[in-house]
């Protein structure tokens, strides 16, 4: 029997939480359209006040200076830190001037020492966006605080500035903090681009061992020809993370000399060492590495022997003979990887591999 009472009572509640729910939302478009509202509201007042400044009318100069002081020091203060970072340089030297000469630089460093973490991470923001030089201790610093959230936003920080001091002192610390902050560091450098080589190339030869790993990785990822030398040295480092970055990094930069001093790699004690040198090879497309890329088919390890195989398709024409020849070899799963590698390369298989049901 149905209990209309208890059915009332459930329907009547499902109607309040959907009306509940429906005012909530409508609450919340109001409050965000009202707060894009503002945003917009607030970029114009600031951006008027900046073209104030190149007016040369004292007055007008004197008021647009102290309204772009109160931002900094308002609600939208990183938004109007945002727009004070793309001004051209001789007006954006001048704002700071005015900052510093009103305190509100000072402010944000003694924010950015504050006990609560949100407050130091909002300053820290700031104070990047503004790249004021004397903040690069404080910066510095704050890459050890005990909240990863206020080390990342330091670590961006840093990267903001573009300045030469910020980027010796971030290339110094690679390989000093978790791997959360050292990757954003690593980020950071990938984005100031080539520039930093001269300083990944100085570190990948006199730094500790985590050190030479990112360095490698970022002269990789910035793919730095400068770093040839440097990354092929490190190739007989006795740390195996170093050499497998350093020879992920050669791969990267494809320079076709470098493919002798890969190949060796071929052979080294630590796995994952062989795959990234397979892997290289195959980046660099020296013909000659299709030799030792099918030897390595035999490897006992199925990540080595994935990168030979991928290594000698994009090789192509080359590879062919040699992929043959290997169909008849005694290894089964160097057999597999040569039917894979032909039958993408495009080939038609010998009658044999095909009955043998590709070698297995």
């Amino acid at each position: 029997m149905i209990d209309y009472q208890a059915l009332l009572v459930t329907l009547g509640l499902l109607l309040c939480i959907v009306a509940l729910t429906t005012l909530a939302a409508i609450a919340n478009k109001i409050y965000s359209n009202r707060e894009e509202a503002s945003k917009r509201s607030f970029l114009d007042r600031l951006r008027k006040n900046f073209l104030l400044l190149k007016t040369g009318i004292p007055d007008d100069r004197s008021e647009g200076m102290r309204q772009i002081v109160r931002a900094l020091s308002g609600r939208w203060s990183e938004m109007a830190a945002e727009e004070v970072s793309q001004l051209e340089l001789a007006l954006r030297l001048e704002v700071i001037r005015s900052l510093e000469e009103a305190g509100v630089v000072a402010r944000y460093l003694r924010d950015a020492r504050s006990p609560m973490k949100w407050t130091r991470a909002h300053a820290l923001r700031i104070l990047g966006e503004l790249k004021v030089p004397s903040s690069v201790p404080t910066l510095l610093k704050a890459l050890e605080d005990r909240d990863s959230d206020v080390r990342n936003v330091a670590a961006r920080s840093l990267g903001r500035m573009k300045l030469q001091a910020a980027e010796e002192a971030l290339v110094e610390l690679l390989g000093k903090h978790d791997q959360a902050v050292s990757a954003r560091i690593a980020a950071i450098c990938i984005e100031m681009g080539p520039r930093t080589a001269p300083l990944l190339i100085r570190t990948l030869r006199e730094g500790t061992p985590k050190a030479r790993f990112w360095a490698a990785r970022i002269l990789g990822e910035i793919k730095d020809a400068r770093a040839t030398r440097s990354l092929g040295d490190a190739l007989t480092d006795k740390d195996a993370d170093v050499r497998s970055a350093a020879v992920w990094a050669l791969g990267m930069i494809a320079d076709r000399a470098s493919a002798a001093l890969v190949e060796p790699l071929l052979q080294d004690s630590v796995w994952y060492v062989r795959a990234h040198a397979a892997e290289a090879l195959g980046r660099i497309g020296d013909p000659n590495a299709v030799q030792p890329l099918a030897e390595a088919l035999k490897d006992r390890s199925w990540w080595v022997r994935k990168n030979a195989l991928d290594a000698l398709v994009r090789l192509g024409e080359p590879a062919k003979p040699v992929l043959l020849r290997t169909l008849n070899g005694e290894d089964r799963f160097a057999r597999d990887c040569a039917v894979e590698a032909l039958m993408t390369l495009g080939m038609p298989l010998p009658e044999t591999a095909v009955s043998d049901g590709g070698g297995s």
